[in-house]
């Protein structure tokens, strides 16, 4: 299906889908039924006050993220386990709402509770415990965005199945909202890796191409490349993004750039590893 092209109302560019691949904005993007705030195309929920987007969808595809090496994403190499765990995930729910509707007090997760895992439970004063995650409504949107990827990261190490589902959508909500001064190569980079988490691989490539834009040849443009290239099933793409990555690999490094700075460990392992065949 062809999408129909569109202006973009941040840049001006033609552009087409849900982002435009010169500045990254979102195109078409929904707003929140409840506050009226601005969402990302696919945003199961709304970042700012956590009300139900409606109906977006979310695909079950996988990626590698940033930190913690290839690994597979809400589809991966085997679907059985996160099938499962998605299906104890809506028990949990099911068994809050009803808690919920006895104590006649519905909840509903915001900023306040971004940290916490499901839906619902956060504002409930009887689970209000030490640990619980700090109240980020009043940061920055770029501040609002970098606690959501550490949580979503956090959570994909423990295997938090509940964490990554709930909050992924408002990580890219709070990256639709950041000023074009805060949209660095690094913050696309998060985005780029988020959507392909959740199978979102053509606004994946469309911040792909914008950081190769801003940045010929930077080297997280041909990882993001690679990875969404390598679970679309597009050997030829991934093997050509991967020789990229190689080629401009020493070159690239010498510029310290910040982004390289604060991914050396992820850009040496792809090196030595998926980035080196």
């Amino acid at each position: 299906m062809t999408s129909t092209p569109t202006t973009c109302s941040r840049c001006g560019s033609a552009a087409s889908g849900n982002f435009c691949a010169a500045c990254g904005a979102p195109l078409g993007s929904p707003a929140c039924s409840a506050c009226g705030t601005t969402l990302s195309p696919n945003a199961g929920f709304c970042h700012k006050c956590g009300a139900p987007a409606g109906s977006a969808g979310r695909a079950d595809r996988g990626a590698s993220w940033p930190g913690g090496g290839a690994r597979g994403g809400l589809a991966g190499r085997d679907r059985a386990p996160w099938l499962i765990a998605a299906v104890l995930v809506a028990i949990v729910i099911v068994g809050v709402v009803l808690a919920a509707t006895r104590r006649g007090a519905p909840v509903v997760p915001t900023m306040a509770n971004a940290g916490n895992a499901v839906q619902g439970v956060a504002d409930d004063p009887s689970t209000a415990a030490a640990g619980r995650a700090p109240d980020i409504s009043n940061l920055t949107p770029k501040e609002q965005y970098v606690r959501l990827v550490a949580r979503i990261s956090q959570a994909m190490d423990k295997g938090d199945t509940a964490t990554v589902i709930t909050f992924t959508p408002m990580a890219l909500g709070a990256y639709a909202n950041l000023p074009p001064a805060d949209r660095d190569i690094d913050a696309r980079f998060h985005a780029a890796i988020l959507q392909a988490e959740v199978g979102m691989f053509d606004n994946a490539r469309a911040l792909a191409d914008t950081i190769m834009q801003l940045a010929p040849d930077n080297l997280f443009g041909y990882y993001i490349r690679a990875t969404v290239a390598g679970f679309a099933g597009d050997s030829a793409t991934a093997k050509t993004a991967r020789a990229g990555f190689r080629g401009q690999y020493d070159a690239e490094i010498k510029k310290q750039r910040p982004e390289y700075t604060e991914h050396q460990a992820l850009l040496q392992q792809y090196r030595q590893g998926d980035g080196a065949h």
